[in-house]
């Protein structure tokens, strides 16, 4: 049902948002249901009439997920001037409370996990929807124990309460007979095959058909690559399986513009910049893969915002010497001006790199690396640089989304040994740990907070002049950090020489931050920094950090949300930053 008075062809959005008959859930639950929001300060809807039948299908589905089985919901609404109010007329029904379970034939998983897969407990409401939808849970669990024919039925008996049987056949441990691949010349296969972690003979498992996927696409060579088993001649113990690839192209040309991330000595800056690159994914006929890279940026930092010339040449392999050893070796030259330097020549930076990394999901990785570089500094007055380290960074990401993430915690930590054994200029340890959250709230808005602590050992007085060039001590300010203060200019603004002397070897950094959505891919943010550095002869005190406060505005591209910020320093509002910048500061 709905009334149209005195409509343009004007948009229409939402205007306000009424429930009807809800007498068991209050308007805020149902609120974070539905996509037609009403309106609240900057943030509008537009009205749409298919949107408005879904949000009514998705109330109807919440309140059965919450035990009222025989609800009905209606729509209506009212346009006027280019609004919409909105109603939704609900008949709640009666709600069913679970009295009774059952669990027959399950040895090898038990009663309790079966039953927080299905959500199900005595005494509390029906949830049908989970009890559907989340039996493939179950069969997964299954699937790892080898038991991969495994039957699982549910029956309900519904009267003034819930009578719940679940009624399982777990059926015999299932082995893998014969591997085929699909869509690889022969002569690969032994490439294929040696990415696989489950054999002829093996027990079925799950999780080592997904890590051989994963495995298979980590080496470069394929874009797209399953594992799907086959019954064995109807037999209900042996299954084949089926390696399905489709390869990337061999030997391509690419190229590509925006926003991208750019590495400043020990700072991570971002700015527009552009790449071509060459590769060839299979070198004689291997999986090595060649790949060579010139790139331009220009980091959006004041006082950075000086052209990047870089061309990287990179060996890659997932094998060495028959074992599996994801291997990178690199080889770089980079052109570019020290900060604050624009009459300047200069710097040469040249080096060699070699990592390897173990991911142990798409976004989760732990990499060991060793490199050497030399800063070659032409102004005449300039000590060069060589420096040589060995590194050990890791990355647990256990959030729902790497750009935009709305749930979850992700832990992070880095090590680095300078000099020592290996040589070079300068001899210490650096230490660099972070906990980043994200938390949902209503409205689609999210809450994101970070806290890095790190620590620099046997820092000497006389590596400070080679911070010009390297920027290895902690630093704050910026879009990245401190957004009241400008790149590097934490706590006072420093001449070009005596920029060093913002650089400390302790530093505390925290971040809390509201985003939210205004309209279609507009966002809003609200956020407060605060952080502090110490040199490594002073006290840590907290009390000590100073604070900087701000908005923005974001903008959700292809290449990830870009931000334009507005952040004033608490102590004294009138010293404040415009700042632009892509992606979230963290």
């Amino acid at each position: 049902m709905g009334m149209l008075l005195a409509q343009t062809d004007k948009q229409v959005f939402v205007n306000n948002v009424t429930f009807l008959g809800n007498k068991s859930i209050r308007d805020k639950e149902l609120e974070k249901n539905i996509n037609l929001k009403r309106s609240f300060l900057f943030s509008k809807t537009e009205f749409d009439r298919r949107i408005l039948k879904l949000d009514a299908l998705t109330i109807k589905n919440y309140y059965q997920s919450q035990g009222f089985l025989n609800t009905s919901v209606r729509d209506s609404f009212f346009i006027t001037l280019n609004q919409a109010d909105i109603y939704f007329i609900i008949f709640e029904g009666k709600r069913s409370f679970v009295n009774r379970i059952d669990i027959n034939g399950n040895n090898l998983i038990p009663d309790k996990t079966i039953l927080n897969f299905l959500k199900l407990k005595i005494n509390k409401p029906l949830n049908p929807i989970a009890l559907k939808s989340n039996v493939i849970l179950i069969e997964e669990k299954y699937h790892r124990l080898g038991k991969l024919f495994a039957g699982i039925k549910i029956e309900k008996t519904i009267t003034d309460s819930a009578y719940i049987t679940i009624n399982i056949i777990e059926g015999p441990d299932v082995y893998v007979q014969n591997t085929y691949i699909e869509g690889a010349d022969s002569s690969q296969y032994l490439y294929i095959k040696r990415e696989l972690t489950i054999s002829k003979n093996d027990l079925y498992d799950l999780d080592d058909i997904q890590k051989s996927q994963r495995q298979l696409l980590e080496t470069g060579q394929y874009s797209f690559a399953n594992i799907y088993p086959v019954r064995y001649m109807q037999s209900d113990s042996l299954v084949n399986l089926v390696v399905e690839v489709r390869y990337f192209p061999k030997r391509e040309i690419s190229s590509e513009g925006g926003f991208v991330p750019i590495e400043f000595g020990g700072l991570t800056l971002s700015g527009p910049g552009a790449f071509l690159q060459w590769k060839n994914r299979s070198l004689f006929g291997s999986t090595i893969r060649l790949s060579t890279k010139t790139s331009m940026e220009i980091p959006t930092e004041e006082g950075l915002r000086y052209p990047r010339f870089s061309i990287n040449v990179n060996l890659e392999n997932q094998w060495f010497m028959e074992v599996r050893f994801p291997t990178k070796v690199q080889s770089l030259y980079e052109v570019y001006k020290k900060y604050g330097a624009s009459d300047k020549p200069s710097i040469q930076r040249y080096g060699f790199n070699w990592s390897t990394i173990n991911r142990l999901s798409e976004t989760s990785f732990i990499e060991f690396g060793m490199r050497w570089e030399k800063f070659n500094q032409q102004d005449g007055g300039s000590k060069d640089v060589e420096q040589r380290m060995i590194s050990l960074k890791t990355k647990l990401d256990y959030t729902d989304h790497p750009v935009y993430p709305t749930r979850g915690v992700v832990f992070t930590g880095d090590i680095f040994s300078v000099g020592g054994p290996l040589g070079g200029n300068r001899e210490y340890q650096k230490v660099d740990a972070g906990v980043h959250l994200f938390l949902p709230f209503p409205r689609k808005t999210v809450f994101a907070g970070r806290i890095k602590y790190g620590m620099i050992f046997n820092w000497k007085k006389e590596y400070n002049q080679f911070e010009e060039v390297l920027f290895e001590k902690f630093y704050l300010g910026g879009t990245k950090t401190l957004r009241g203060w400008k790149a590097l200019q934490f706590p006072k603004t420093q001449s070009v020489s005596n920029i060093f002397r913002n650089g400390k070897e302790i530093r505390f950094l925290t971040n809390g931050e509201l985003r939210f959505p205004i309209m279609g891919p507009i966002g809003g943010e609200i956020f407060v920094d605060g952080g502090q550095l110490w040199n490594y002869n002073q006290r840590v005190n907290l009390k000590n950090l100073l604070w900087d406060a701000g908005a923005g505005i974001t903008y959700s591209s292809p290449f990830g949300p870009m931000r334009l910020e507005y952040a004033y320093q608490i102590d004294d509002p009138k010293k404040w930053e415009v700042l632009l910048d892509v992606l979230y500061a963290f």
